[in-house]
């Protein structure tokens, strides 16, 4: 972790994400639950990544399933514009098992009201 964290961070909440997420797909909520998240995982999560989370501009989920993965979602003002997951060793999880991930967070999204004419047509 390459961040100079003082206690307020600590104590403070993220801007709570567009989606609930759901049993699988866990939302990181605090930098306190993220750093406990890279220290299972071992993804990184730098000074670009906080800000860009403090700005709304990107959350990060726990995926609960196989693999065991860090989700993060870059969020535009329509919806995602990226979503990326990474296992343990901050390893890109494959496109064949990345597809249960981003089909859960389509799905929620889509169920929030986001992205709905994408998956109609």
């Amino acid at each position: 972790m390459k961040l100079d964290i003082k206690d307020k961070v600590l104590e403070s909440a993220f801007p709570p994400p567009p989606i609930k997420g759901s049993e699988l797909l866990v939302p990181i909520k605090t930098w306190l639950e993220m750093y406990h998240e890279t220290q299972l995982t071992g993804v990184e999560f730098d000074e670009f990544w906080y800000e860009s989370v403090n700005e709304g501009a990107a959350y990060f989920f726990k995926w609960l399933g196989n693999p065991r993965s860090t989700v993060l979602v870059v969020w535009e003002k329509a919806g995602p514009t990226h979503i990326e997951c990474r296992t343990f060793g901050d390893v890109p999880v494959s496109d064949n098992e990345a597809n249960p991930i981003r089909a859960e967070i389509v799905k929620l999204f889509c169920k929030a009201g986001f992205w709905l004419e994408e998956w109609i047509n």
